[in-house]
């Protein structure tokens, strides 16, 4: 058996450096990329403009999103006392909202975005049953079609006659049904149980109460 090899003998100390600096080091801005607009030549007046400007939308943002917050919460505590007021045989459209200072007036107006998906039709038909027809009405939109308008022949044919040329209303025009809200809805609608009142707003939407 051979005698056992020493060791290499270290001639110098060899560094591994900080492991902790790369932590401890503050890493570099990260530089803009430079717009390729453009630069416009500006006065100290200006400069001073652009700086107030921009303060000024900033402070409008916060204005604008604390705002619309106190909105809902004012309109969701109000809304269900003119519902009351309502089944009390006591409907308004506006209400006076008082606070410390002062007071706004929570308006509401008798517009509503009405579907016009078959299904939800046909929900709103079995909720209202005979009455349907007293609270919406359907209004016929008729535009020629871009074929029929591109036809000198077939428009002085129209322009005679559409029954005389033998043509029915579909062969000449595009028809749209679209179903609108009669007038009074906003106070014909609760004439209908809380229960079925609620299946209504899920499927008619009125206009968002103004607060002014």
């Amino acid at each position: 058996m051979g005698t056992p090899k020493k060791p290499a003998k270290v001639t110098g100390i060899v560094s591994i450096g900080d492991p902790f600096a790369a932590i401890a080091k503050p890493s570099a801005p990260v530089s803009k990329t430079k717009s390729s607009k453009p630069t416009a030549e500006v006065t100290n007046e200006i400069r001073n403009a652009v700086d107030l400007l921009i303060a000024h939308k900033a402070e409008i943002k916060r204005l604008e999103a604390e705002s619309t917050e106190s909105e809902a919460l004012i309109i969701d505590h109000v809304r269900p006392q003119q519902d009351d007021l309502a089944r009390e045989g006591k409907f308004t459209k506006s209400l006076e909202v008082p606070g410390n200072t002062g007071a706004l007036t929570y308006v509401t107006s008798d517009r509503f975005s009405v579907p016009n998906e078959t299904d939800a039709i046909d929900s709103l038909k079995r909720l209202l049953g005979a009455t349907f027809e007293d609270w919406f009405e359907t209004k016929r939109t008729i535009t020629l079609k871009k074929e029929a308008a591109e036809d000198q022949d077939f428009i002085q044919k129209l322009l005679k006659a559409c029954e005389a040329a033998g043509m029915t209303i579909g062969d000449a025009f595009d028809v749209t049904d679209k179903l609108i809200a009669k007038p009074d809805l906003d106070q014909k609608q609760y004439g209908l149980s809380m229960k079925d009142l609620g299946i209504f707003r899920t499927l008619v939407r009125q206009s968002k109460p103004a607060l002014k």
